[in-house]
């Protein structure tokens, strides 16, 4: 594996890590899958290793630790159990680096340290029947009455939903149209008038937990208002740093497993009296994979580093993203045309890892959204070339 330039404590994470996955994680991940069961329990085998609020501030209990070290952890974590990577960026990315970002001092005292433990897994919950990318037409509203807001409405594709004990929930606050009436409020599992519905299945990363999220007459305290309207744009700058952490190491992690499973069953299978990895044809394809993967992994570390030198970048977010999600797609349905049979057999991890990426150029904002984020960048002049 490539260093990338990773300093001595990144790769002694990025090594703990996967020998942590490998041995703990692995021979779980079929399971979890087939029975739609989140792996909690490997969350709190990566809390116990000081692996969980790495980026938070000592302050709150964290190790003030950058955006590149998360990137490690989760596609280290995605080799081995993609559920498992998916239930970590979820409770380590948006949710809790939204409330670190713009949340209030009161806030961040009482949910932080807990994050930082693994005792609270977190959610963030944006799309809506209506409403995916589009965060301008979230219909589910919150109502000042009194000292609380009610909320009515519900939401759809909720990661990590069915573990979560806090929510970051966005909502419409006031009449404003588009983005500008939207704000975000703070949600705890046991809220009266809020309910966790039942699980989503859908075709891969079946055990995440996903669930839809009803809010009937839901009564929550004021000071559980993160973000007022009129605000979005901070809490989507943010949502830009957890589509680096989040979905394409995700993608990256479980491509790699399938190169490395496909390599290994070309080298042990043999078809008229050789190795299929002796044929020609099956190296170039192989070597193809390879050029994929390289390049993600290139494009992913370089806008970590980017991000963690304070130079965010809306075309590195996206070019990212897009990209990864699609290598992924290729590098895993050729694995499991390489595989043959075995690569359509629930016995063998194939098929696992192609349903398990198909979703990732959905979520966390389409590919097609994302190129046209690329596309402005270019035609308004902010991309130097």
């Amino acid at each position: 594996m490539k260093d990338f330039g990773l300093t001595e404590e990144q790769r002694l994470i990025r090594d703990t890590v996967k020998g942590l996955a490998k041995e703990h994680f692995y021979p779980g991940a079929a399971a979890a899958d087939r029975q739609c069961k989140p792996p909690v329990d490997n969350l709190k085998v990566l809390a116990g290793h000081g692996f969980t609020g790495m980026f938070m501030p000592e302050d709150y209990g964290g190790a003030g630790l950058g955006l590149m070290e998360n990137v490690l952890v989760v596609e280290q974590i995605a080799r081995y159990c993609a559920n498992t990577a998916m239930l970590f960026s979820c409770t380590d990315g948006a949710t809790p680096r939204a409330l670190l970002g713009v949340g209030t001092e009161e806030q961040k005292q009482r949910y932080l340290p807990r994050l930082v433990s693994g005792e609270l897994l977190t959610a963030w919950s944006m799309s809506e029947p209506n409403a995916g990318s589009d965060v301008g037409n979230v219909q589910t509203r919150a109502v000042l009455d009194g000292d609380d807001y009610l909320i009515n409405g519900s939401k759809l594709w909720c990661t990590a939903a069915q573990v979560s004990e806090l929510f970051l929930v966005l909502v419409r606050l006031d009449s404003s149209p588009g983005m500008k009436g939207v704000g975000a409020m703070l949600v705890e599992r046991d809220t009266p008038g809020f309910t966790v519905g039942k699980h989503l299945d859908l075709l891969g990363l079946r055990g995440t937990g996903m669930a839809e999220l009803v809010f009937e007459n839901c009564r929550v305290p004021k000071a559980n208002l993160l973000l007022p309207a009129g605000r979005m744009r901070e809490l989507l700058a943010v949502l830009d740093a957890d589509r680096i952490s989040g979905n394409p190491p995700v993608c990256l992690g479980i491509a790699q497993a399938a190169f490395e499973n496909v390599v290994q069953h070309l080298k042990d299978r043999h078809q008229f009296g050789k190795p299929l990895a002796d044929n020609q044809g099956l190296q170039w394809k192989l070597a193809d994979m390879a050029i994929d993967i390289e390049a993600a992994r290139a494009l992913l570390y370089r806008a970590a580093a980017r991000v963690d030198e304070g130079k965010p970048s809306i075309v590195d977010t996206s070019i990212t993203k897009a990209y990864v999600n699609q290598m992924s797609v290729r590098v895993t349905n050729e694995a499991m045309q390489l595989a043959g049979a075995y690569g359509l057999s629930e016995e063998y991890p194939y098929e696992r890892y192609f349903r398990d990426v198909r979703g990732m150029s959905i979520g966390y904002g389409t590919v097609e959204i994302h190129r046209s984020s690329i596309a402005r960048e270019i035609l308004s002049g902010r991309y130097e070339f």
